[in-house]
């Protein structure tokens, strides 16, 4: 059971424990993972918005 909130602080410093290989990695799949489970309508939206930055 957890008792105690985790800080801002300690988020951080959790998240920055994680090797960048492994962030970009989980990235990658999340990437595909949105990609394959878009609609072709919301694929357009997503790409035109993307290239809009």
């Amino acid at each position: 059971m957890i008792f105690q909130w985790e800080t801002e602080d300690e988020k951080l410093l959790k998240s920055m424990r994680i090797p960048p290989k492994k962030k970009l990695e989980w990235l990658q799949k999340m990437h595909n993972f949105l990609r394959k489970s878009m609609t072709k309508k919301q694929r357009e939206i997503f790409y035109k918005l993307r290239g809009a930055r």
